[in-house]
């Protein structure tokens, strides 16, 4: 089952691109409808369309609101204020503060992730607006990202997220337009004061499109980004299984869309034919992580082509509960390794050496089971033989037939051992 997104932001990011995109990868429409009735706002209803852009078909997830509230397609996001704006408007836009929005999560009906992930979202904009206008985030008040069809693009996304089941999301470099568009404070520069409030502090790599002279990153876009925690290092073994496309709703003159995979990472079937070689180990110290980063660091390392990553409990000075982090990896990527254990854990020292590392020859084999044909690992250490079943080809049998996996292990065996044939 593919439990990764993988995400291509060549044209940028907003809310009902992300949608467009997960709908346009099998993320159910009627599903998220129903979902979004558990918010108990009346006022909007949603619609998706696949249809095609510069001859290439992909996802068209749009928010309509019943009360004639104008939507400004999630482009900029306003700070209320006495010296900024007029109460009196137009087009009655719908004023909420961040209170106001956690309220109607905490009372909706939504999973606990879905009202987590959501609230997570709305804090960070608030945030970074409070940043941007030097006010406590109390002061602040939303029109486009407080509205309802900011509300309903956020939370239809982590509803669809939560359906497909994605467990890991990266991403290449997020794109964003250059020159200045107009908002309510008059003419601002791209990326705007608020997405380069989101941009602080974390790992997201950024680029500017100079032939684009417009916003692509749009406030909700990049939190919900941000709040996906998103690995940059892009795995050598990902089998992308499907791919879809999200439309955003500007003429740019490019395709404006956003790409996205749903993906698996396979196991590398390399032989192996040296019976020695040298490898690496990277060690540091961590007292002051919890689980939660340490198991995202622990991901981040494996998916970046580590040989091996492990922990183990110690005891530090002052007798400090910690974990000893031990990375394996191939001599010429030690600096890669290095660099990501400055970044990521807390730690302020890296310790390394080379080892020498005698090793069996490696070579794959077919067998054919009535499960069909699956893969065998031979190991050959002088006259020792050692064949092992793959794991991979074995939970997806347990999945497929629905069996523990153990009994599956069991019926292969005798195939495995060339007992049966």
């Amino acid at each position: 089952m593919a439990d990764i997104l993988f995400l291509e932001p060549f044209s940028g990011l907003s809310g009902d691109m992300l949608n467009g995109l997960l709908l346009d990868l099998g993320a159910d429409f009627q599903e998220v409808q129903t979902e979004l009735t558990k918010l108990h706002l009346p006022e909007f209803t949603v619609s998706f369309q696949r249809n095609s852009h510069s001859s290439i078909y992909g996802g068209n997830f749009e928010v309509h609101l019943t009360n004639h509230v104008h939507k400004d397609q999630g482009l900029s996001h306003h700070y209320e204020h006495e010296h900024h704006h007029n109460h009196k408007h137009e087009h009655h836009h719908e004023i909420r503060n961040l209170a106001a929005i956690n309220d109607i999560l905490d009372q909706s009906d939504l999973s606990a992730d879905v009202k987590e992930h959501s609230k997570n979202v709305f804090f960070d904009i608030a945030q970074a607006e409070a940043r941007v206008h030097h006010v406590s985030l109390d002061e602040i008040h939303f029109h486009e990202v407080g509205a309802t069809d900011s509300i309903v693009d956020v939370v239809a996304f982590f509803i669809a997220f939560e359906k497909l089941g994605i467990k890991r999301v990266y991403t290449t470099a997020v794109t964003d337009g250059t020159g200045f568009i107009q908002v309510a404070h008059g003419n601002m520069p791209v990326p705007v004061p608020a997405v380069m409030q989101l941009r602080q502090n974390t790992n997201l790599i950024y680029r500017q499109d100079s032939e684009i002279h417009t916003e692509l990153v749009t406030p909700t876009g990049l939190a919900i980004l941000k709040e996906l925690k998103p690995i940059t290092s892009i795995p050598e073994h990902l089998q992308v299984e499907k791919i879809g496309y999200g439309f955003g709703k500007r003429q740019t003159g490019k395709l404006n869309a956003l790409r996205g995979s749903l993906a698996t990472l396979k196991h590398s079937h390399e032989e192996i034919n040296t019976t020695q070689d040298q490898i690496a180990k990277l060690e540091v110290n961590l007292d002051d992580q919890s689980p939660e980063e340490l198991g995202y660091i622990f991901d981040l390392l494996l998916e970046a082509g580590a040989l091996d990553v492990f922990w183990t409990n110690i005891i530090m000075k002052k007798n400090r509960p910690a974990v000893l982090l031990t990375v394996l990896c191939q001599t010429q990527e030690q600096a890669k390794f290095r660099q990501l254990l400055w970044e990521h854990p807390t730690t302020l020292g890296v310790r390394s050496q080379v080892m020498t590392r005698p090793k069996a020859t490696r070579h794959f084999e077919k067998i054919t089971t009535p499960f069909g044909e699956i893969t065998v690992k031979v190991g050959m250490l002088g006259s020792q033989v050692k064949r092992s079943l793959e794991y991979d080809d074995c939970a997806r049998i347990a999945r497929k037939y629905q069996l523990p996996i153990h009994n599956v292990y069991q019926k292969l065996q005798p195939y495995l051992q060339g007992e049966l044939k």
